[in-house]
């Protein structure tokens, strides 16, 4: 043995090492030889769905379901954000690299009606965004927080609290208006949702998430919640919820598809993010957090969207695949 480690030069000189036995059968079960699970896309076209009309102005609002063994609440159970580490240098203590934002979103540990909905999604390219259960096999969430460069699944984590989630499922479909790789743009902004199909039947046990379409008779209301997983807070291992915000449509989109600004505080991870309220104490969604940016030249703002597509994307989605 040499007194001295080997450069990288060395290492790069030398020839690979070959196997010189095969994996004993006995440790087989503990090595993963699956392929990353597959899903299809939907890109939805207008002119296929059964009703050819525009969808202005029309309803197609989907209702929600709280399972009857689950409590309900409209006001999640807080919980404390994780001490950070200590780190000591020659006797000093030293500031972690944490970052505790002056805002008003608030981690929460609570598993009841509708809290316990909430869904991070990962991509198998490890890209995060979040979602929420929307019916008995099906998620919300913002169309560029889908990898459609790729066939390979999202992993949605139910209710993930640290390291554990409540449940874990894969998307087998992803349904979508427009197919958004990257950020949103000023064009496609206003149609950034996809409902994914999950490979089980989660919103049985955990329940869902009604929709509607925003009426801008709704503008500057400050009736809206979101919950959702972003990653400036716990590194985005804990849900937090935020409530009492506003949206405003944007005045000059006439589609079916439609942008709204928002008061509610918004950072990376949070995309997907539903916009929601309680009419007569049931939850529905009317939109999903998308961007942050100077759209239409008046400003920076964070931008959210929906539209009476958002609710049609969903009922597709569930109807055909119940």
């Amino acid at each position: 043995m040499t007194s001295r480690p080997q450069s990288w030069d060395e290492l790069r000189k030398l020839d690979d090492t070959a196997p010189t036995a095969t994996l004993p059968e006995n440790l087989r079960p503990l090595v993963n030889e699956q392929r990353p699970p597959q899903r299809e896309m939907r890109l939805i076209e207008r002119a296929d769905l059964s009703n050819a009309s525009s969808g202005v102005g029309e309803s197609f609002d989907a209702d929600a379901y709280r399972p009857p063994w689950l409590p309900g609440s409209f006001s999640p159970k807080r919980a404390k954000l994780p001490r950070p580490p200590s780190v000591i240098h020659h006797d000093q203590r030293l500031e972690p690299v944490i970052t505790y934002p002056p805002d008003d979103r608030t981690i929460y540990n609570d598993r009841s009606y509708p809290w316990g909905c909430v869904c991070k999604i990962t991509t198998a390219a490890g890209r995060v965004g979040s979602g929420v259960l929307i019916g008995p096999r099906h998620v919300l969430t913002a169309s560029h927080c889908v990898d459609w460069s790729t066939s390979a699944a999202e992993r949605i984590d139910v209710h993930l609290t640290g390291t554990v989630a409540a449940a874990t499922a894969f998307d087998t479909v992803a349904y979508a208006f427009t197919q958004i790789s990257g950020d949103p743009t000023v064009t496609t902004l206003d149609e950034d949702y996809a409902c994914l199909v999950l490979d089980q039947r989660l919103g049985d046990v955990w329940g869902w998430l009604g929709t509607k379409t925003y009426d801008s008779a709704w503008d500057g209301d400050n009736v809206w919640t979101s919950i959702g997983y972003p990653t400036d807070i716990a590194s985005g291992l804990h849900p937090i919820f935020i409530s009492n915000k506003s949206m405003d449509e944007d005045e000059w989109d006439y589609g079916s598809g439609r942008a709204m600004t928002t008061a509610a505080d918004m950072q990376k991870g949070q995309s997907g993010s539903p916009m929601f309220a309680w009419w007569d104490g049931i939850p529905y969604a009317v939109a999903v957090m998308s961007a942050y940016g100077n759209v239409w030249a008046s400003g920076d703002e964070n931008w959210c969207s929906g539209g009476s597509d958002l609710s049609r994307i969903v009922r597709q989605a569930r109807n055909e695949n119940p």
